[in-house]
């Protein structure tokens, strides 16, 4: 009995060690803000300046050629079917179209050709106009009901971006010269562009 009982204490521990090694789906979902904490969520964002820069209005009138690389299974889902090659706008990795002609963003993003399933370039409209506070470029991907409108810093990477009354809000932190990113909030917006509810992830 006395060895039945160790056997069975051994095989526990397995199964939790096992467990915790083994990621489960859970773990790469955004979880719900509870109510009474959402004030502090967004302080902690500072969303004053962020609604600021989603109420403005932008003229997206130069097209651009860019890298379409879709998220890793590791990395949380997010709404638009948002690609993590957009993560970071590197010029340097972007390629002007040669046309005069404005590219039909819609039809770009919404019906790419098979190699952009797997990683391949699709067409988005950049803005002249910087946003306010974060003075980085203002992208635009798709649009109607699949627009998605990105916002970066000037530093190139991605502050938040909108998708139908929804924001979603990326938190990073500087690690010598990059960034490393920290958590992903995403917050539902009434008719005046405040949250009502939100989600996050924490990394």
């Amino acid at each position: 009995m006395r060895y039945l009982k160790i056997i069975t204490l051994v095989l526990i521990l397995i199964v939790i060690s096992f467990s915790t090694l083994v990621p489960t789906p859970n773990e790469h979902v955004l979880k719900e803000i509870p109510k009474q904490k959402l004030v502090g969520k967004l302080k902690g964002i500072a969303f004053a300046t962020i609604r600021t820069s989603i109420i403005k209005e932008y003229a997206f009138t130069e097209p651009k050629e860019i890298r379409y690389v879709p998220c890793s299974p590791d990395f949380p889902v997010l709404l638009g079917d948002f690609p993590c090659s957009l993560l970071n706008w590197d010029e340097e990795a972007v390629y002007v179209e040669e046309t005069n002609t404005i590219v039909d963003a819609e039809s770009s993003a919404t019906e790419p050709n098979p190699d952009d399933l797997l990683g391949g370039k699709v067409i988005v409209l950049l803005s002249k106009t910087k946003s306010p506070n974060f003075n980085g470029s203002v992208v635009k991907l798709g649009d109607d009901e699949d627009m998605l409108r990105l916002f970066y810093d000037k530093e190139g990477y991605l502050s938040h971006y909108t998708f139908q009354t929804y924001v979603t809000v990326f938190k990073w932190k500087a690690v010598e010269n990059t960034r490393t990113l920290l958590g992903v909030l995403t917050l539902k917006l009434d008719s005046n562009h405040f949250p009502i509810a939100g989600k996050e992830i924490e990394f």
